[in-house]
């Protein structure tokens, strides 16, 4: 079972086949006209340098950022991607 396997909302939404799966398994089922791929807000940050966790009592996790040094050490070339 696939979230057996892949127990963490990270692994089923970071991991591409598994986020295909996901994806795909109500398609399957149901034979719908399309399916929706699911991406989370907070997908970009660890491409950003943002390390998080997701806590199943408290929900997502990160380090605040109290300081300069930490705020530049955040990769915002990603984000200005995006925008263009």
């Amino acid at each position: 079972d696939l979230c057996k396997e892949h127990t963490t909302f990270r692994q089923r939404s970071e991991i591409p086949e598994v986020a295909v799966e996901v994806s795909l398994q109500p398609w399957r089922a149901y034979q719908t006209d399309g399916c929706i791929l699911f991406s989370d807000i907070l997908t970009p940050l660890p491409g950003m340098g943002v390390d998080f966790d997701i806590d199943e009592k408290v929900g997502p996790v990160v380090e605040p950022m109290r300081t300069w040094d930490s705020i530049e050490k955040v990769s915002f070339c990603w984000c200005l991607f995006l925008l263009l």
